[in-house]
């Protein structure tokens, strides 16, 4: 990733990392994070966070959609190692799987399939008995899994890189869908009733 980002007259580069830390760079407090989240969340229209898994993250209208509110039954979560991983290690455990799902949220699931553990070599999954929401056992995201590139998604993110401007940070469309998928990630987080993100 390669960004320009404008303070007063100086401009400074986004250097390469991982979304996060890109995301991170651009100074954006957790509460702006929270607030650009729900606005991308919350979008309307067909493929979309809301419609796939529901107002507050559940009861949406997608087969096998992750309830958001129970991030322990998430597929990310159990392929990681789950609750024996998170036990051994709680920060590097959940450091993965918010790269892997900033990830999976900024490029959807089947470019996640095909490419992340290709590019995050430090980041395995492991398959064998994850199960998705409906209970089927899984080997990869679902192609349904579209993140930020549906159509009712990309203009929202037009809607984002407006206010982005407005806070003095000028991104490229690519990166402005990085700082939706940290967003909307940021969002999330706040549905969990299982005390994961606590």
């Amino acid at each position: 990733m390669l960004a320009i980002v404008g303070i007063g007259l100086m401009v400074l580069p986004v250097s390469a990392g991982t979304i996060g830390e890109n995301v991170g760079k651009l100074g954006l407090s957790s509460e702006k994070l929270v607030e650009f989240g729900d606005l991308i969340y919350n979008t309307e229209g067909a493929n979309t966070c809301l419609k796939c898994h529901g107002k507050g993250g559940v009861g949406g209208d997608q087969a096998g959609a992750a309830n958001l509110q129970k991030p322990k039954t998430w597929v990310s979560y159990q392929a990681l190692g789950g609750d024996e991983a998170m036990a051994a290690n709680k920060e590097e455990f959940l450091a993965k799987m918010e790269a892997a799902l900033h990830y999976l949220i900024n490029k959807g699931g089947t470019t996640w399939n095909q490419r992340f553990e290709k590019t995050h070599k430090g980041i395995a999954y492991e398959w064998a008995g994850v199960k998705n929401a409906d209970g089927k056992e899984v080997d990869k995201y679902d192609s349904m899994m579209k993140g930020a590139t549906t159509g009712p998604m990309k203009k929202k993110l037009k809607d984002l890189k407006k206010q982005l401007e407005a806070d003095g940070k000028k991104l490229k469309n690519k990166d402005v869908a990085e700082v939706a998928a940290v967003a909307a990630y940021e969002y999330v987080k706040s549905f969990d009733t299982e005390g994961v993100f606590k």
